[in-house]
């Protein structure tokens, strides 16, 4: 059988491993406070979208209530074209009246 021997790591070796391991943990917090800040990040834009969807909403109910209130040129056409008619029976009446 084989014999098992044991070996020391050297002083190097123990240098290393050390300063990996430091790398290591000093990644694992970069990584970790990158994460926090993008989660805030993510947090604030989903407010702002919060708030321009309601920013939008407010201003459909407005262009809504615009569109009740002021008068449309179909709307103003339709009316226009009524009041013609209108004056034109007035005029063949007059017109037969005075035949008579």
């Amino acid at each position: 059988m084989p014999q098992e021997r044991n070996v020391k790591p050297s002083v190097f070796e123990r240098h290393m491993q050390t300063g990996i391991q430091v790398l290591l943990v000093a990644l694992i917090i970069w990584a970790g406070s990158e994460l926090v800040k993008l989660g805030q990040q993510s947090v604030v834009l989903e407010e702002r979208l919060t708030t321009q969807g309601l920013m939008i909403q407010e201003m459909r109910q407005e262009l809504k209530s615009w569109g009740d209130t002021y008068y449309r040129a179909s709307d103003a056409r339709r009316d226009l074209d009524e009041i013609e008619s209108r004056i034109d029976n007035l005029n063949s009446r007059v017109s037969a009246l005075e035949t008579k």
